[in-house]
């Protein structure tokens, strides 16, 4: 194969083949590019959030110049799936800058014409085969083509989750507590907190007798008792614990950080509490800490309901933690 000489970014330098005298092209005015990228998309960002993005947009081009220099197509290049996890990076920062679909089209679009435009300027296309140049502008449109689609893609994913989430809230939330409901705490705020945490307890309390309560008409002093449950459990809990209205006469609470022991002395709390009021009526505690006694959401759930069965039969007042996984 035959050294060239070329200039590239005011430099002469020696390379083997047209397309890395291309490569490097693109290495040498990646600046610039980058630069004028955010002139046009994103002036109406603060500094630091337009810095970010602008960073990821560079390393986007990074990887277009590795793919360039790879003999891999766009459907098989992906350096070990680093590709798609920068693009679900670039696609958050434009979630999280108030982007739309079309703003994310626009932004990618943008970039490759910015990019075409300064590598035309960087070098002498007519000396090189057309063969090559066809190369570089078919893999520059491919590679366009792909991280907008995936980008959209990871966008519309972050979109449709925000709607859900929401609209979860809006319709999941208690009337009588203000409190999330057990469908929220269990479909979402139980694996969210047990991705984020190493360790936790879950405690479920119960007003012993409600239905009783309930059935003889009473149902003023029903919602009186567990309005007062719900107060007074979001009283003991320690700052970052999350409660919800888990059943009718049932009030769970949700302790990041949190082990069965201490877990067992804020049940003590809560049910000392609730003796000394007026409502009359006893509460019960079942409590199951993750990962000692279950290791994934649902089944850490079932073990506190278990132990909080078990504590109603002992009679009313009872506290009972669920046994360690053998």
């Amino acid at each position: 194969m035959v050294h060239q000489l070329h200039r590239i970014g005011g430099y002469t330098v020696k390379v083997v083949d047209d397309i890395e005298t291309i490569a490097l092209g693109v290495e040498s005015c990646l600046p610039g590019v980058i630069e004028r990228w955010a002139e046009r998309r994103l002036r109406e960002l603060p500094e630091g959030e337009a810095g970010a993005l602008s960073r990821k947009m560079g390393r986007l081009v990074e990887v277009f110049v590795e793919f360039l220099r790879s003999p891999e197509t766009v459907e098989t290049f992906s350096l070990g799936g680093r590709t798609r996890g920068l693009v679900r990076e670039v696609a958050t920062a434009q979630y999280g800058n108030g982007r739309d679909a079309v703003g994310v089209i626009e932004d990618f679009a943008t970039l490759r014409r910015v990019l075409w435009e300064s590598v035309e300027r960087e070098l002498d296309f007519s000396g090189f085969g057309g063969d090559v140049v066809a190369r570089f502008f078919v893999k520059l449109m491919q590679a366009s083509d792909w991280v907008t689609h995936a980008a959209l893609e990871e966008f519309d994913v972050m979109v449709r989750r925000e709607m859900e989430e929401a609209m979860g809230r809006a319709a999941a939330t208690d009337l009588l507590t203000g409190l999330p409901d057990r469908d929220l705490f269990g479909r979402l705020l139980l694996p969210r907190a047990v991705g984020d945490n190493e360790r936790l307890s879950v405690v479920v309390f119960d007003l012993a007798g409600l239905s009783e309560v309930v059935a003889a008409g009473e149902v003023e002093r029903a919602r009186d008792a567990v309005r007062a449950l719900a107060e007074t459990v979001q009283r003991v809990v320690p700052e970052g614990a999350v409660c919800a209205r888990f059943g009718d006469d049932e009030i769970s609470a949700l302790l990041p950080g949190v082990g069965a022991e201490e877990a067992y002395g804020i049940a003590e709390n809560v049910v000392a509490r609730m003796g000394g009021m007026q409502v009359g009526l006893q509460v019960d505690a079942g409590i199951a800490e993750y990962p000692t006694h279950a290791g994934e959401p649902g089944a850490l759930l079932n073990e506190a309901l278990k132990a909080l069965n078990m504590a109603k039969r002992m009679g009313g007042g009872g506290i009972v933690a669920a046994r360690s996984r053998t």
